[in-house]
């Protein structure tokens, strides 16, 4: 089973905080708190946000949707984020270029995405 992660949200600036250890805090930005973002499996948008995975040569390749994300300055996939019981890893995405990722593949895990219109999703395996 991974390690829990979660995902903060700035209703002001639209910054973005993964929160790895929580410390029973609350988290502020812009002089106001910030938003616990919502963790998607399923639903609409799952096509062009949910995480797809394949396996291959001890590999982990990480492709953002089934059908192609846009990645315009306006609508993106940030990041992606690959969550194990003992390691956080990421990898920002640039707003041009394709929201795909590798990591060393492991036995279990969490993959975020992050797309700035449509928030968090995760696929787990």
């Amino acid at each position: 089973m991974a390690r829990k992660i979660y995902f903060y949200h700035c209703p002001i600036c639209n910054s973005v905080v993964e929160l790895i250890e929580n410390g029973g805090h609350s988290l502020t930005c812009c002089d106001h708190p910030m938003e616990l973002m919502k963790i998607q499996e399923s639903g609409e948008g799952q096509a062009y946000h949910l995480p797809e995975l394949r396996h291959k040569d001890g590999l982990l390749y990480v492709t953002i949707g089934s059908k192609m994300h846009p990645q315009s300055e306006d609508h993106y996939i940030g990041f992606i984020v690959f969550v194990t019981k003992q390691t956080v890893r990421r990898s920002d995405i640039k707003t041009n270029g394709p929201p795909t990722a590798v990591f060393t593949d492991k036995d279990h895990g969490d993959v975020y995405s992050y797309c700035n219109l449509h928030g968090i999703w995760k696929t787990s395996f």
